[in-house]
């Protein structure tokens, strides 16, 4: 019997350091995805000062219909194609396309919208803090309890955020800060309120089928209804240059290498350790942007961004239980 329960241990362990890993890769391709989306908003059409707000949804447009394909291929790959359809016109289809609207036009606008007007390193750092966000709209509408700890990572949340936005980058660089930091706080609202959504559908679909329906969905809301609406059609068709083809397709690749990595962590290591290394996606822009391009973040911003990832921490789970993945004595 020891040795049975040796094994099993050995076993869940396992997969247990693969669902950290997987995640970990979550928060490092997040942090590649924003940092190759700021590259693409500096050229050619979306660095245009007239058409900033048209741009940036634009751009969240093509980068949501390339992670869509991306993951639709995946799912081919696997042979869960077929689940595709089922989920999509069931009940559990309908709150996975209220998720889409939080993600897309919500959220990843207002990322978009972010890193164009505040840059990338400033907005990952705000919207990194969705799980508090989502613990709030969670004790408003699915009225749960909030423990010390969960308090206290929601105050870190908030000094994080004010310490992030204190001290504005040079001006002439990003005239719109403030305006950028709001859309990111847009962005964190946006996943918050679908995690509120999601987490009663992911108990029930398969997560990789799930994030399919919700990119697609959202795909399709900003090709009916955002685009034509800021009338965008002409930068749309402007903006398949091939240089900029090489980031959109970089990007989507990445987008989706985050997102199956995220839920396939989530589903084997739990959501504290999961959110808690996803999360972490801030200080690999700040190391990405050091890196390639030589951008040495403000100590507010570094500052600001270690607060805002202790205090999510805090709010995903207890930190010690976090760290000890399990015991086993013979």
């Amino acid at each position: 019997m020891k040795n049975i329960a040796s094994l099993t241990l050995k076993r869940d362990l396992y997969y247990a350091k693969n669902g950290i890993c997987n995640c970990l890769i979550s928060g490092i391709t997040w942090g590649m995805d924003a940092v190759l989306l700021g590259y693409l908003l500096t050229k050619y059409p979306f660095n245009d000062t007239n058409t900033v707000i048209q741009a940036s949804l634009i751009a969240a447009c093509i980068h949501t219909g390339f992670s869509s394909l991306f993951i639709l291929l995946y799912n081919l790959h696997t042979g869960k194609i077929k689940e595709f359809g089922r989920c999509l016109f069931s009940k559990m289809g309908v709150l996975i396309i209220i998720c889409a609207v939080c993600s897309g036009p919500l959220a990843m606008s207002g990322f978009l919208l972010g890193i164009n007007m505040a840059g990338a390193s400033y907005t990952s750092v705000i919207t990194s803090s969705y799980p508090a966000i989502g613990t709030i709209l969670a004790v408003i509408f699915l009225k749960e309890k909030l423990n010390k700890r969960t308090l206290i990572g929601i105050l870190c949340c908030v000094v994080g955020s004010i310490a992030t936005g204190y001290v504005a980058p040079t001006t002439t660089l990003y005239p719109n800060f403030n305006l950028g930091i709001i859309c990111a706080f847009m962005a964190a609202l946006g996943w918050g309120l679908e995690g509120v959504f999601g987490a009663y559908v992911m108990d029930i679909v398969d997560p990789e089928i799930a994030i399919s329906v919700r990119q697609t969905s959202s795909f399709f809301m900003y090709i009916l209804f955002v685009i034509p609406f800021i009338k965008g059609f002409k930068i749309l068709a402007n903006s398949f240059t091939p240089s900029n083809m090489l980031i959109l397709i970089s990007a989507g690749i990445v987008c989706s290498i985050s997102y199956i990595t995220w839920y396939r962590g989530l589903s084997m290591t739990g959501v504290g350790r999961a959110m808690a290394l996803n999360i972490t996606y801030p200080i690999w822009v700040i190391i990405l942007e050091w890196l390639i391009k030589g951008v040495h973040a403000s100590p507010n911003l570094i500052i600001g961004c270690l607060i805002i990832v202790f205090g999510a921490i805090l709010v995903s789970g207890n930190p010690k239980e976090m760290l000890k993945l399990r015991e086993y004595e013979e």
